[in-house]
């Protein structure tokens, strides 16, 4: 009852959090959609989908391997040490690569000169990135969401802060000021978090020294880093096909950039900003599914699992509804953007597809099946990239809506399937879904009401 009571509690704080954070995230946005433009966002974008290649080397196999190991009682000072030495050397490599290679990526890559200068500053991050990721997973195995959410809460006010501060008074080209911000953040939570690490951990017993702890180490994190690495590399060759390929439907450079920013820069963020609501209680089943794989608690673990599938598509498909019913005023609200609000409405049926397979793909990396979803996620990517290449510059930016939705499909499936079998959890067709799309339904005709009589009473005035 305890272990309950504790879980829902940091569920609570971890979703205020990422609730706060979104909010911020998408002020944000809008605030520099305006300053910097459609082209300018999509520009944004595609400098950020070359920056997270550098950030998938440096924290996606060794944060993963601090929360696994901790929560499995392994986190030994030699444990902690290998952990933050490999993600920092791993960053080293990666900032040296960004940095140096800046001019090849942005001349060969991204197609645009602006890009050079965001990408050296983003670079020095890297480092940051990679310790705050190791100490927030650790943070994340001990049930303390509270050093983390405030970490990220005092970054992403830094972030945006520093940025708005050189934007109006710096006279940097706003692509640098932005990224300057991003980077200043980065240092400030590391600033935050490295003190509180060492206050914890002297209050908190460590594991005994383990001669095989490294070996334990490669086996989550190495598998995990090449995966994040080839499918993040495949991902930045989609963000870059799809400017290429609305050219070659007959886009001119900005349109393009416009177009690809519009899709990913605007309404991508709205459909995802729901997930605050679920990532938090995703990311905290990774300890609590390790620790009762590790005890060989069959239902503890089919338990989460059925509750996970029921309750992430009860929430779901409501929020569909919510983006169908509501597209045009959250594109006006957000980005003014007309565009944005008819590419949201067709968008929003992915919301319990892209929410389901998040739950689903923390919970088979909680029961060591992070190979699988490297294979999962590695097909998927290049079934995207070859469809992309070969669909966009026929049918623009309509062909990259349908490929998302076959994207979600075939991982999401293929995902579901694999935990089932994992797990020996058979799927309750009627309470997983058949009762969460009638809910969906009926909260689509009840918001639809909502609205129309809204409609009135504003005209009657």
């Amino acid at each position: 009852m305890e272990k309950k009571r504790r879980f829902l509690i940091n569920t609570a704080v971890l979703t205020v959090g990422n609730i706060f954070m979104r909010m911020l995230g998408l002020w944000f946005r809008s605030v520099i959609t305006v300053r910097i433009g459609a082209s300018g966002m999509g520009l944004y974008q595609l400098i950020f989908s070359i920056f997270m290649l550098g950030i998938t080397v440096c924290t996606s196999g060794f944060g993963l391997a601090m929360t696994r190991l901790t929560a499995e009682g392994k986190a030994s000072r030699g444990c902690i040490m290998r952990c933050l030495g490999l993600a920092l050397s791993l960053s080293a490599a990666a900032l040296c690569a960004l940095f140096f290679g800046a001019d090849f990526i942005a001349a060969r890559f991204i197609g645009s000169a602006l890009a050079v200068c965001p990408l050296r500053i983003l670079s020095f991050g890297l480092p940051f990135i990679a310790c705050c990721a190791c100490l927030k997973g650790y943070f994340f195995a001990h049930r303390n969401t509270v050093v983390p959410v405030i970490g990220e809460f005092w970054e992403e006010c830094v972030t945006i802060g520093t940025s708005l501060l050189l934007l109006d008074h710096s006279g940097l080209p706003p692509l640098e000021s932005l990224m300057a911000g991003s980077t200043l953040g980065e240092i400030a939570s590391v600033i935050y978090i490295v003190p509180l690490f060492f206050s914890y951990t002297r209050k908190h017993a460590m594991a005994k020294e383990n001669g095989k702890i490294m070996r334990e180490i490669v086996h989550i994190g190495g598998p995990m880093l090449a995966g994040s690495f080839l499918r993040n590399s495949l991902l930045s060759a989609e963000n870059i096909l799809i400017p290429v390929g609305l050219r070659k439907n007959g886009a001119n450079g900005a349109t393009s950039f416009a177009q690809y920013g519009i899709v990913q820069g605007m309404v991508m963020p709205i459909i995802c900003f729901p997930m605050s609501f679920i990532t938090s209680a995703a990311t905290l089943m990774i300890p609590e599914i390790a620790e009762s794989s590790a005890k060989h608690n069959e239902k503890g673990i089919q338990h989460a699992a059925e509750s996970a599938f029921r309750l992430t598509l009860l929430f779901g498909f409501p929020a569909a509804a919510f983006f169908m019913v509501f597209a045009e005023e959250l594109g006006t609200i957000f980005f003014g953007s007309a565009q944005a609000a008819q590419i949201l409405r067709i968008m929003a049926p992915l919301a319990p597809l892209m929410y389901i397979d998040n739950v689903v793909d923390n919970m088979l990396k909680g029961l060591d099946q992070q190979m699988f979803s490297l294979k999962i996620n590695l097909c998927d990517s290049l079934m995207r990239v070859a469809l992309i290449a070969v669909a966009i510059p026929i049918f623009g930016i309509r062909a990259y809506i349908v490929i998302l939705f076959a994207s979600e499909i075939f991982n999401a499936a293929l995902s579901i399937g694999r935990l089932l079998k994992v797990t020996g959890l058979q799927a309750d067709i009627i309470s997983w879904i058949i009762f969460p799309a009638v809910c969906g339904s009926l909260a689509f005709y009840i918001m639809l009401l909502i609205k129309k009589i809204i409609g009135i009473i504003i005209f009657k005035k």
